[in-house]
Protein backbone atom coordinates (compact mmCIF):
# COMPACT_ATOMS: atom_id res chain seq x y z
CA UNK A 1 0.00 0.00 0.00
CA UNK A 2 1.31 3.26 -0.73
CA UNK A 3 0.67 5.50 2.30
CA UNK A 4 -0.80 8.99 2.12
CA UNK A 5 -0.47 10.76 5.12
CA UNK A 6 -2.49 13.73 5.79
CA UNK A 7 -3.73 15.27 9.02
CA UNK A 8 -7.09 16.01 8.96
CA UNK A 9 -7.86 17.94 12.66
CA UNK A 10 -4.85 16.86 13.89
CA UNK A 11 -2.02 19.16 12.09
CA UNK A 12 -2.93 22.48 10.52
CA UNK A 13 -2.12 21.68 6.68
CA UNK A 14 -4.13 23.37 4.07
CA UNK A 15 -3.96 20.50 1.60
CA UNK A 16 -1.34 18.02 -0.91
CA UNK A 17 -0.21 20.41 -3.08
CA UNK A 18 0.51 24.20 -3.83
CA UNK A 19 2.91 26.57 -4.72
CA UNK A 20 4.28 28.99 -2.15
CA UNK A 21 2.16 32.52 -1.88
CA UNK A 22 -0.70 30.53 -3.48
CA UNK A 23 -3.80 32.08 -3.15
CA UNK A 24 -7.20 29.79 -1.99
CA UNK A 25 -10.78 30.67 -2.76
CA UNK A 26 -10.83 33.12 0.04
CA UNK A 27 -8.13 35.07 -0.13
CA UNK A 28 -5.89 33.52 1.90
CA UNK A 29 -2.40 32.00 1.53
CA UNK A 30 -1.94 28.20 1.40
CA UNK A 31 1.44 26.68 2.51
CA UNK A 32 2.53 24.21 -0.14
CA UNK A 33 3.56 20.74 0.53
CA UNK A 34 6.79 19.08 -0.89
CA UNK A 35 6.64 17.65 -4.29
CA UNK A 36 6.10 14.11 -4.79
CA UNK A 37 9.31 12.06 -5.71
CA UNK A 38 9.21 10.91 -9.06
CA UNK A 39 11.52 7.83 -9.00
CA UNK A 40 13.89 6.71 -6.57
CA UNK A 41 17.89 7.22 -7.23
CA UNK A 42 19.67 5.41 -9.94
CA UNK A 43 23.43 4.66 -10.78
CA UNK A 44 24.49 7.79 -12.01
CA UNK A 45 25.61 7.41 -15.50
CA UNK A 46 28.20 10.29 -16.40
CA UNK A 47 26.96 10.73 -20.42
CA UNK A 48 26.62 13.38 -22.94
CA UNK A 49 22.83 13.64 -23.73
CA UNK A 50 22.32 17.67 -24.51
CA UNK A 51 22.62 19.01 -27.23
CA UNK A 52 25.15 21.10 -26.37
CA UNK A 53 29.51 20.50 -26.25
CA UNK A 54 30.58 16.95 -24.42
CA UNK A 55 34.18 18.39 -22.60
CA UNK A 56 35.68 14.97 -21.35
CA UNK A 57 38.41 15.34 -19.24
CA UNK A 58 41.20 12.88 -18.34
CA UNK A 59 44.00 10.98 -19.38
CA UNK A 60 44.17 10.39 -23.43
CA UNK A 61 40.56 12.97 -23.65
CA UNK A 62 40.30 16.11 -25.56
CA UNK A 63 41.03 18.04 -21.92
CA UNK A 64 44.00 16.29 -20.00
CA UNK A 65 42.69 18.69 -16.85
CA UNK A 66 40.10 20.25 -15.65
CA UNK A 67 41.35 24.07 -15.87
CA UNK A 68 41.90 23.12 -19.88
CA UNK A 69 38.34 23.67 -20.23
CA UNK A 70 36.30 26.96 -20.39
CA UNK A 71 33.94 26.72 -17.67
CA UNK A 72 33.33 30.50 -17.76
CA UNK A 73 31.76 29.78 -21.67
CA UNK A 74 29.51 26.60 -20.69
CA UNK A 75 25.83 27.06 -21.87
CA UNK A 76 22.73 24.97 -22.08
CA UNK A 77 23.32 21.57 -23.07
CA UNK A 78 26.72 21.36 -22.25
CA UNK A 79 28.64 18.38 -20.33
CA UNK A 80 31.93 18.12 -18.50
CA UNK A 81 33.13 14.78 -18.06
CA UNK A 82 35.68 14.16 -15.98
CA UNK A 83 37.25 10.90 -15.89
CA UNK A 84 38.46 8.65 -13.11
CA UNK A 85 42.36 8.67 -12.62
CA UNK A 86 44.36 7.18 -9.88
CA UNK A 87 45.98 10.75 -8.66
CA UNK A 88 43.47 13.02 -7.38
CA UNK A 89 42.64 16.52 -9.68
CA UNK A 90 43.77 19.49 -7.66
CA UNK A 91 42.09 21.82 -9.49
CA UNK A 92 39.39 24.37 -8.49
CA UNK A 93 35.78 24.71 -10.59
CA UNK A 94 33.48 27.68 -10.82
CA UNK A 95 30.78 26.84 -12.91
CA UNK A 96 27.79 29.71 -14.09
CA UNK A 97 25.83 29.95 -16.77
CA UNK A 98 21.96 29.57 -18.37
CA UNK A 99 21.18 25.58 -18.39
CA UNK A 100 17.58 25.11 -18.78
CA UNK A 101 14.98 22.15 -17.15
CA UNK A 102 15.34 20.21 -20.32
CA UNK A 103 19.27 21.16 -21.12
CA UNK A 104 20.98 21.63 -18.04
CA UNK A 105 24.99 22.70 -17.65
CA UNK A 106 26.09 19.32 -16.27
CA UNK A 107 29.56 18.33 -14.97
CA UNK A 108 29.60 14.62 -13.95
CA UNK A 109 32.10 12.21 -12.93
CA UNK A 110 32.90 8.97 -14.68
CA UNK A 111 34.04 6.02 -11.95
CA UNK A 112 36.95 3.83 -12.73
CA UNK A 113 37.02 0.34 -13.19
CA UNK A 114 35.36 -0.78 -9.68
CA UNK A 115 33.15 2.07 -9.36
CA UNK A 116 35.80 5.05 -7.73
CA UNK A 117 34.69 8.68 -7.61
CA UNK A 118 37.17 11.01 -9.66
CA UNK A 119 38.73 12.96 -6.90
CA UNK A 120 38.83 16.65 -6.53
CA UNK A 121 41.12 17.53 -4.08
CA UNK A 122 41.38 21.53 -2.41
CA UNK A 123 45.04 20.31 -1.54
CA UNK A 124 47.51 22.93 -3.47
CA UNK A 125 44.34 23.04 -6.31
CA UNK A 126 44.88 25.17 -9.15
CA UNK A 127 42.71 28.01 -10.80
CA UNK A 128 42.24 28.59 -14.36
CA UNK A 129 42.94 31.99 -15.01
CA UNK A 130 39.86 32.76 -17.25
CA UNK A 131 37.38 31.59 -14.46
CA UNK A 132 34.79 34.31 -14.06
CA UNK A 133 33.84 33.96 -9.89
CA UNK A 134 31.28 36.50 -8.55
CA UNK A 135 34.22 38.36 -7.00
CA UNK A 136 37.97 37.60 -6.72
CA UNK A 137 37.52 37.49 -3.34
CA UNK A 138 34.61 34.22 -3.34
CA UNK A 139 37.84 32.07 -4.14
CA UNK A 140 38.64 31.07 -0.77
CA UNK A 141 35.31 30.05 -0.10
CA UNK A 142 34.98 26.84 -1.54
CA UNK A 143 36.89 24.34 -4.07
CA UNK A 144 33.67 23.29 -6.48
CA UNK A 145 31.81 26.97 -6.79
CA UNK A 146 28.48 27.92 -8.17
CA UNK A 147 27.88 31.51 -8.84
CA UNK A 148 27.03 34.65 -11.08
CA UNK A 149 29.50 35.54 -13.32
CA UNK A 150 31.08 38.50 -12.46
CA UNK A 151 31.29 39.59 -16.33
CA UNK A 152 27.29 39.15 -16.95
CA UNK A 153 24.39 41.25 -16.54
CA UNK A 154 23.77 41.62 -12.68
CA UNK A 155 20.15 39.74 -13.26
CA UNK A 156 21.81 36.86 -14.89
CA UNK A 157 21.49 33.96 -12.02
CA UNK A 158 23.06 30.79 -13.14
CA UNK A 159 20.69 28.11 -13.97
CA UNK A 160 19.82 24.40 -14.36
CA UNK A 161 23.09 23.61 -12.72
CA UNK A 162 24.18 19.41 -12.33
CA UNK A 163 27.01 18.49 -10.05
CA UNK A 164 27.36 14.58 -9.62
CA UNK A 165 29.81 11.63 -9.18
CA UNK A 166 32.58 13.11 -7.59
CA UNK A 167 34.51 12.52 -4.26
CA UNK A 168 34.96 16.26 -3.02
CA UNK A 169 37.67 16.79 -0.43
CA UNK A 170 40.25 19.47 1.67
CA UNK A 171 38.48 22.86 1.14
CA UNK A 172 39.46 23.50 4.78
CA UNK A 173 42.79 25.74 6.67
CA UNK A 174 45.37 24.86 6.38
CA UNK A 175 45.45 23.81 3.02
CA UNK A 176 46.15 26.51 0.53
CA UNK A 177 45.59 26.64 -3.42
CA UNK A 178 46.39 29.02 -6.59
CA UNK A 179 44.14 31.67 -7.06
CA UNK A 180 43.45 32.99 -10.91
CA UNK A 181 46.38 35.52 -10.52
CA UNK A 182 48.96 33.12 -9.49
CA UNK A 183 48.87 33.93 -5.93
CA UNK A 184 49.11 30.94 -3.16
CA UNK A 185 46.65 31.88 -0.48
CA UNK A 186 44.59 29.81 2.12
CA UNK A 187 41.01 28.85 2.29
CA UNK A 188 38.70 30.53 4.26
CA UNK A 189 37.59 29.42 7.90
CA UNK A 190 34.40 28.97 6.59
CA UNK A 191 35.09 27.31 2.77
CA UNK A 192 32.95 24.46 1.58
CA UNK A 193 33.84 21.92 -0.72
CA UNK A 194 30.99 22.69 -2.91
CA UNK A 195 30.17 26.50 -2.58
CA UNK A 196 26.68 27.81 -3.69
CA UNK A 197 26.85 31.75 -4.16
CA UNK A 198 23.62 31.87 -5.57
CA UNK A 199 22.00 30.14 -8.64
CA UNK A 200 18.35 28.55 -9.53
CA UNK A 201 17.63 24.79 -10.17
CA UNK A 202 21.09 23.85 -8.32
CA UNK A 203 21.38 19.70 -8.00
CA UNK A 204 24.17 17.85 -6.04
CA UNK A 205 23.83 14.09 -6.63
CA UNK A 206 25.73 11.33 -5.47
CA UNK A 207 28.94 12.57 -4.31
CA UNK A 208 31.27 12.45 -1.19
CA UNK A 209 31.84 15.42 0.43
CA UNK A 210 34.06 15.08 3.14
CA UNK A 211 37.08 16.41 5.07
CA UNK A 212 35.79 20.53 4.31
CA UNK A 213 35.49 23.29 6.38
CA UNK A 214 31.78 22.95 5.58
CA UNK A 215 31.05 20.17 2.94
CA UNK A 216 28.34 22.37 1.03
CA UNK A 217 27.49 26.00 1.85
CA UNK A 218 24.32 26.62 -0.49
CA UNK A 219 22.98 30.85 -0.09
CA UNK A 220 24.50 33.86 0.64
CA UNK A 221 21.64 36.31 0.62
CA UNK A 222 18.43 37.14 -0.27
CA UNK A 223 16.26 39.74 -2.56
CA UNK A 224 17.15 39.43 -6.20
CA UNK A 225 20.31 37.13 -5.54
CA UNK A 226 18.17 34.72 -3.41
CA UNK A 227 19.00 30.72 -4.18
CA UNK A 228 16.30 28.56 -5.44
CA UNK A 229 15.33 25.15 -6.05
CA UNK A 230 17.84 22.73 -4.70
CA UNK A 231 18.22 18.67 -4.77
CA UNK A 232 20.81 17.48 -2.37
CA UNK A 233 20.00 13.91 -3.37
CA UNK A 234 22.23 10.27 -2.40
CA UNK A 235 25.35 11.67 -1.60
CA UNK A 236 27.32 10.77 1.25
CA UNK A 237 28.96 14.00 3.35
CA UNK A 238 30.62 13.11 6.10
CA UNK A 239 33.98 14.91 8.32
CA UNK A 240 33.01 18.14 7.65
CA UNK A 241 33.60 20.80 10.01
CA UNK A 242 36.24 22.31 11.98
CA UNK A 243 37.79 20.67 14.98
CA UNK A 244 38.88 24.29 16.54
CA UNK A 245 34.74 25.94 16.20
CA UNK A 246 31.28 24.91 16.37
CA UNK A 247 30.36 27.17 13.25
CA UNK A 248 30.83 25.13 10.06
CA UNK A 249 28.66 22.13 9.59
CA UNK A 250 28.45 19.08 7.20
CA UNK A 251 25.49 21.26 5.28
CA UNK A 252 24.49 24.75 6.01
CA UNK A 253 21.99 26.93 3.35
CA UNK A 254 20.50 29.50 2.93
CA UNK A 255 17.71 29.14 0.16
CA UNK A 256 14.13 29.10 -0.80
CA UNK A 257 13.22 25.25 -1.36
CA UNK A 258 15.88 22.81 -0.67
CA UNK A 259 15.12 18.77 -0.71
CA UNK A 260 17.64 16.19 0.52
CA UNK A 261 16.69 12.43 -0.52
CA UNK A 262 18.66 9.43 -0.12
CA UNK A 263 21.59 10.49 1.59
CA UNK A 264 23.81 9.65 4.00
CA UNK A 265 25.17 11.96 6.64
CA UNK A 266 28.19 10.42 8.84
CA UNK A 267 29.46 12.32 11.40
CA UNK A 268 30.58 15.95 11.57
CA UNK A 269 34.39 16.06 12.27
CA UNK A 270 35.59 15.88 15.98
CA UNK A 271 31.79 16.09 16.60
CA UNK A 272 31.74 19.57 16.12
CA UNK A 273 29.00 21.68 14.15
CA UNK A 274 26.06 20.64 13.10
CA UNK A 275 25.22 17.34 10.53
CA UNK A 276 22.15 19.90 8.72
CA UNK A 277 22.00 23.09 9.42
CA UNK A 278 19.26 25.11 7.69
CA UNK A 279 18.28 29.07 7.45
CA UNK A 280 15.98 27.95 4.20
CA UNK A 281 12.78 28.43 3.27
CA UNK A 282 10.72 25.55 2.23
CA UNK A 283 13.01 22.74 3.52
CA UNK A 284 12.51 19.62 2.82
CA UNK A 285 14.48 16.20 4.68
CA UNK A 286 12.84 12.67 3.25
CA UNK A 287 14.32 8.97 3.08
CA UNK A 288 17.87 10.06 4.50
CA UNK A 289 20.36 8.05 7.00
CA UNK A 290 21.59 10.81 9.13
CA UNK A 291 24.59 10.03 12.00
CA UNK A 292 25.39 12.50 14.80
CA UNK A 293 26.52 15.92 15.16
CA UNK A 294 25.95 18.64 17.09
CA UNK A 295 22.56 18.69 16.23
CA UNK A 296 21.35 16.32 13.55
CA UNK A 297 19.44 18.85 11.97
CA UNK A 298 19.21 22.63 13.14
CA UNK A 299 16.19 24.87 11.65
CA UNK A 300 17.13 28.30 12.55
CA UNK A 301 16.25 31.81 11.47
CA UNK A 302 17.22 33.37 8.27
CA UNK A 303 20.43 35.50 8.28
CA UNK A 304 21.50 36.80 5.52
CA UNK A 305 18.11 36.72 3.51
CA UNK A 306 15.78 38.18 6.09
CA UNK A 307 12.53 38.25 3.60
CA UNK A 308 12.66 34.16 3.63
CA UNK A 309 10.68 34.87 6.49
CA UNK A 310 8.07 36.38 4.61
CA UNK A 311 7.23 32.86 3.05
CA UNK A 312 4.97 30.83 4.30
CA UNK A 313 7.31 27.69 3.42
CA UNK A 314 9.71 29.18 5.99
CA UNK A 315 7.23 28.30 8.85
CA UNK A 316 6.32 24.83 7.85
CA UNK A 317 8.90 21.94 7.53
CA UNK A 318 8.42 18.36 6.62
CA UNK A 319 11.15 15.79 7.97
CA UNK A 320 9.54 11.98 7.16
CA UNK A 321 11.01 8.73 6.42
CA UNK A 322 14.84 9.33 7.92
CA UNK A 323 16.93 6.82 9.93
CA UNK A 324 18.39 9.26 12.79
CA UNK A 325 20.89 8.36 15.26
CA UNK A 326 22.46 9.63 18.24
CA UNK A 327 25.65 7.66 19.61
CA UNK A 328 26.24 9.01 23.23
CA UNK A 329 25.73 11.95 24.78
CA UNK A 330 25.13 15.16 22.82
CA UNK A 331 23.00 17.98 22.20
CA UNK A 332 19.46 17.80 21.41
CA UNK A 333 18.71 15.93 18.28
CA UNK A 334 16.82 18.67 16.16
CA UNK A 335 16.77 22.10 16.90
CA UNK A 336 13.55 24.56 15.88
CA UNK A 337 13.37 27.89 15.92
CA UNK A 338 16.48 29.95 16.02
CA UNK A 339 20.06 31.35 17.37
CA UNK A 340 20.11 34.84 17.05
CA UNK A 341 18.10 35.72 19.71
CA UNK A 342 16.16 38.52 17.55
CA UNK A 343 12.48 35.62 18.38
CA UNK A 344 10.46 37.71 16.18
CA UNK A 345 12.52 36.39 13.08
CA UNK A 346 12.34 32.76 14.30
CA UNK A 347 10.39 30.33 12.69
CA UNK A 348 7.14 30.25 14.79
CA UNK A 349 5.65 27.61 12.79
CA UNK A 350 4.91 23.96 12.30
CA UNK A 351 7.90 21.55 12.42
CA UNK A 352 5.88 18.16 10.66
CA UNK A 353 8.24 15.16 11.98
CA UNK A 354 6.53 11.84 10.63
CA UNK A 355 7.72 8.28 9.91
CA UNK A 356 10.82 8.23 11.25
CA UNK A 357 13.08 6.00 12.84
CA UNK A 358 15.03 7.23 16.22
CA UNK A 359 17.58 5.17 18.05
CA UNK A 360 19.47 6.76 20.90
CA UNK A 361 22.73 4.43 21.99
CA UNK A 362 22.54 4.90 25.41
CA UNK A 363 24.62 2.33 27.08
CA UNK A 364 27.75 4.08 27.99
CA UNK A 365 26.16 7.14 29.46
CA UNK A 366 27.25 7.85 32.79
CA UNK A 367 25.16 9.75 35.46
CA UNK A 368 23.55 12.77 34.73
CA UNK A 369 24.61 12.43 30.95
CA UNK A 370 21.33 12.66 28.75
CA UNK A 371 19.59 13.14 25.60
CA UNK A 372 16.64 15.22 23.95
CA UNK A 373 15.07 14.52 20.69
CA UNK A 374 13.77 17.99 20.00
CA UNK A 375 14.30 21.86 20.94
CA UNK A 376 12.47 24.46 20.50
CA UNK A 377 12.88 28.12 21.05
CA UNK A 378 10.02 29.36 22.00
CA UNK A 379 6.71 28.68 22.89
CA UNK A 380 5.65 29.88 19.15
CA UNK A 381 7.45 26.52 17.67
CA UNK A 382 5.29 23.48 17.67
CA UNK A 383 6.10 19.98 16.53
CA UNK A 384 3.71 17.40 14.98
CA UNK A 385 5.37 14.07 15.61
CA UNK A 386 3.20 11.06 14.41
CA UNK A 387 3.74 7.51 13.31
CA UNK A 388 7.63 7.64 14.66
CA UNK A 389 9.85 5.37 16.63
CA UNK A 390 11.52 6.54 19.51
CA UNK A 391 14.11 3.66 20.94
CA UNK A 392 16.99 3.43 22.79
CA UNK A 393 19.35 0.52 23.77
CA UNK A 394 18.59 0.74 27.32
CA UNK A 395 15.55 1.69 29.12
CA UNK A 396 16.22 5.49 30.53
CA UNK A 397 16.47 6.64 34.39
CA UNK A 398 15.93 10.09 35.78
CA UNK A 399 19.63 10.64 36.01
CA UNK A 400 20.20 9.29 32.66
CA UNK A 401 17.04 10.11 31.25
CA UNK A 402 15.95 10.80 27.14
CA UNK A 403 13.74 12.70 26.81
CA UNK A 404 11.44 14.53 23.97
CA UNK A 405 12.12 17.81 24.90
CA UNK A 406 15.50 19.60 25.79
CA UNK A 407 15.95 22.95 27.35
CA UNK A 408 18.23 25.87 25.96
CA UNK A 409 19.80 27.72 28.01
CA UNK A 410 17.68 26.26 31.21
CA UNK A 411 14.61 26.83 29.34
CA UNK A 412 12.88 23.74 27.90
CA UNK A 413 9.94 25.60 25.62
CA UNK A 414 8.07 24.54 22.68
CA UNK A 415 4.68 22.66 21.71
CA UNK A 416 4.94 18.83 20.81
CA UNK A 417 2.04 16.80 19.62
CA UNK A 418 2.25 13.36 19.97
CA UNK A 419 0.09 10.41 18.27
CA UNK A 420 0.64 7.17 16.74
CA UNK A 421 4.43 6.44 18.19
CA UNK A 422 6.26 3.75 19.37
CA UNK A 423 8.35 4.58 22.33
CA UNK A 424 11.09 2.74 24.51
CA UNK A 425 9.89 2.71 28.39
CA UNK A 426 11.18 5.28 30.48
CA UNK A 427 11.55 8.30 27.77
CA UNK A 428 10.23 11.42 29.40
CA UNK A 429 8.65 14.54 28.23
CA UNK A 430 10.85 16.64 29.56
CA UNK A 431 14.11 16.14 31.66
CA UNK A 432 13.31 14.93 34.99
CA UNK A 433 16.48 16.00 36.77
CA UNK A 434 14.81 19.88 38.27
CA UNK A 435 16.65 22.44 36.93
CA UNK A 436 15.61 23.48 33.52
CA UNK A 437 12.80 26.30 33.80
CA UNK A 438 9.51 24.34 31.86
CA UNK A 439 7.58 26.43 29.87
CA UNK A 440 6.71 23.94 27.10
CA UNK A 441 4.10 21.26 26.30
CA UNK A 442 3.91 17.71 25.48
CA UNK A 443 0.40 16.05 24.71
CA UNK A 444 0.04 12.65 23.36
CA UNK A 445 2.94 10.93 25.13
CA UNK A 446 0.72 8.69 27.30
CA UNK A 447 -1.18 7.34 23.68
CA UNK A 448 1.95 6.25 22.83
CA UNK A 449 2.77 2.16 22.43
CA UNK A 450 5.61 1.54 25.07
CA UNK A 451 8.16 -1.12 24.12
CA UNK A 452 10.80 -3.06 26.49
CA UNK A 453 12.44 -4.40 23.53
CA UNK A 454 13.99 -3.18 20.76
CA UNK A 455 11.52 -3.52 17.52
CA UNK A 456 14.25 -3.87 15.44
CA UNK A 457 15.39 -6.87 12.81
CA UNK A 458 19.40 -6.43 14.08
CA UNK A 459 20.55 -3.46 15.79
CA UNK A 460 24.64 -4.82 15.18
CA UNK A 461 23.67 -4.55 11.59
CA UNK A 462 22.04 -1.31 11.83
CA UNK A 463 18.93 -3.18 10.43
CA UNK A 464 16.23 -0.94 11.16
CA UNK A 465 12.90 -2.79 9.76
CA UNK A 466 10.30 -3.92 11.87
CA UNK A 467 11.67 -7.63 13.61
CA UNK A 468 8.57 -9.63 12.15
CA UNK A 469 5.57 -9.85 14.83
CA UNK A 470 6.74 -6.50 16.48
CA UNK A 471 4.26 -3.62 17.32
CA UNK A 472 4.77 -1.40 14.67
CA UNK A 473 3.32 -3.21 12.51
CA UNK A 474 0.07 -2.06 11.21
CA UNK A 475 -0.24 0.19 14.23
CA UNK A 476 0.36 3.57 12.61
CA UNK A 477 -2.35 6.12 12.83
CA UNK A 478 -4.97 7.03 10.00
CA UNK A 479 -3.87 9.93 8.61
CA UNK A 480 -4.50 12.86 6.45
CA UNK A 481 -2.73 16.14 5.13
CA UNK A 482 0.67 15.20 4.35
CA UNK A 483 2.38 14.03 1.64
CA UNK A 484 2.73 10.44 0.07
CA UNK A 485 5.56 7.86 1.71
CA UNK A 486 6.58 6.05 -1.42
CA UNK A 487 10.01 5.10 -0.63
CA UNK A 488 12.28 3.89 2.48
CA UNK A 489 15.84 4.15 2.55
CA UNK A 490 18.00 2.00 1.42
CA UNK A 491 21.75 1.14 3.20
CA UNK A 492 23.37 3.24 1.67
CA UNK A 493 22.19 6.13 -0.53
CA UNK A 494 19.55 4.80 -1.98
CA UNK A 495 16.02 3.91 -1.67
CA UNK A 496 13.41 1.05 -2.59
CA UNK A 497 9.65 1.30 -2.58
CA UNK A 498 7.62 1.35 0.33
CA UNK A 499 4.83 -1.30 0.81
CA UNK A 500 2.73 -1.12 4.18
CA UNK A 501 -0.02 -3.84 2.98
CA UNK A 502 -3.47 -2.81 3.80
CA UNK A 503 -2.26 -1.03 6.82
CA UNK A 504 0.35 1.89 8.14
CA UNK A 505 3.07 0.53 9.90
CA UNK A 506 5.39 3.06 12.23
CA UNK A 507 8.76 4.41 11.28
CA UNK A 508 10.72 4.94 8.17
CA UNK A 509 10.29 1.15 7.22
CA UNK A 510 7.23 -0.54 5.85
CA UNK A 511 7.09 -4.45 5.46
Amino acid sequence: MRIRLCMAGLLLVAGCTGEIGERTGDGTTKTPLPPPVNIPPVNIACTHVGLGKDYQVGPEKEFETIGDVPFESLAAGDTVRIFWRPEAYHEKLMIGGQGTAEQPIRVCGVPGPRGELPVIDGEDATTRPELDFPFDGHQVRGLVAVGHKHDDDYELDPTHIVIEGFEIRNASPPYRFTDKSGNVVPYADNAAGIYVERGHHVTIRGCEVHENANGLFIGTAGGDILTRDVLIESNYIHDNGSLDSYNQHNVYNEASNVIYQFNRFGRTRGDNGNNIKERSAGVVIRYNWIEDGAHLIDLVDAQEAPDLIDLPSFHETFIYGNVLLRTGYQPSMIHYGGDSGQTEYYRKGTLHFFANTVFVRNEAYEDYNRSAVFEASTNDEQIRAVNNVFASTLEPTDIRAVTFMGDRDDVAAGLLFLAGNWVTKGWSAFDPVPGPKVIGKVDGLDSSIVGTELPFSSVDSHDYRPLNGAALIGAGAALDGLPTIDFQYVVHQKATPRNDGSTITIGAFGL
